[in-house]
């Protein structure tokens, strides 16, 4: 008997984008943003609060989340310790395996969940894939380190190793749960979304201390009364435009004293304060502490 068996032709594609490790400090956060790729994000150490349209989760050491393409987020690190994750973008042709992976904006994974499933191993063969593409490379400092010298064994290693995180995520996607941790009141309608959305793009390039010149301008570039423009942005975000800028430049500012070794004077004079007592008064307001006791002691 002459048996033959054969698997159907298959052509499919993975694209990644945006594949590393991070450190991030206390007081970081990633601004509001949405792009066409699915992200996959693990929580190696301290944590993140992950904020979606309508929810907030907080993802701990060990956890995974997956987000939708398309949905648009934001990740803080709220907490007094360094935040360190692994994230990929990522995207897959096959429309059954977008299809799972499409349940929900953000799919959540416990530690718990997730160490019953080969996701621990395979953190652990691209951490060692990682290590040795660190071989050889130049750090000169600045943060971020692009591994120029990758071996290509390395690559086809790193992308089967994705490929079979994605299938575990994909297999748990019906246990994949959002898991919010507050609610946020979903009353606006998808024109007042878009309409805020659009003034919160403005207001990233536009943040300085002198928020309400800044906010008027918006409201009459969008055809708005300033009090109309903050009544929906307040709706969709749950803090007014005056906040949320001030909440950008605290940010900016702890960036700045955590990473860099600029004068706190500079740093104020770079964020657009009047002076330095003012950046002081400010910080000291916003956190409960002036800038030289939250910069970083180096013994």
């Amino acid at each position: 008997m002459d048996i033959e068996v054969y698997f159907p032709n298959m052509t499919s594609t993975l694209q990644i984008s945006g594949c590393g490790f991070g450190v991030k400090p206390p007081g970081w956060s990633y601004p509001m943003h949405h792009h066409h790729l699915f992200e996959l994000l693990y929580c190696f150490s301290g944590e993140a609060t992950q904020v979606m349209k309508s929810y907030e989760l907080t993802l701990y050491s060990g956890d995974w989340i997956i987000v939708k393409s398309g949905a648009r987020h934001r990740t803080d690190n709220r907490s007094g310790s360094p935040y360190s994750f692994f994230n990929i973008h990522f995207d897959v042709d096959d429309p059954e395996l977008r299809r799972r992976l499409s349940g929900a904006d953000c799919g959540y994974l416990s530690r718990s969940e997730a160490e019953n499933t080969g996701l621990p191993g395979y953190m652990k063969q691209i951490e060692r894939i990682m290590t040795a593409g660190l071989v050889g490379e130049q750090h000169h400092g600045s943060g971020m380190l692009a591994l120029q010298h990758f071996d290509p064994l390395h690559k086809i290693e790193l992308q089967a190793c994705i490929l079979l995180i994605v299938k575990e995520i994909a297999e748990q996607s019906a246990a994949l749960t959002p898991a919010p941790v507050k609610k946020r009141p979903p009353a606006a309608s998808s024109l007042e979304t878009d309409i805020a959305h659009a003034v919160e793009e403005r207001l990233q390039r536009m943040a300085s201390p002198d928020s309400e010149d800044s906010i008027a301008h918006i409201a009459k570039e969008m055809h708005m009364s300033r009090s109309q423009c903050t009544k929906i942005f307040t709706k969709v975000y749950g803090v007014s435009p005056r906040r949320y800028v001030s909440l950008l430049i605290v940010n900016q500012a702890k960036h700045l004293l955590v990473t860099t070794s600029l004068s706190i004077e500079d740093i104020s004079i770079r964020l657009g304060f009047r002076s330095l007592s003012h950046f002081s008064r400010q910080f000291r307001r916003w956190t409960g502490t002036s800038p030289l006791q939250y910069r970083p002691k180096h013994e």
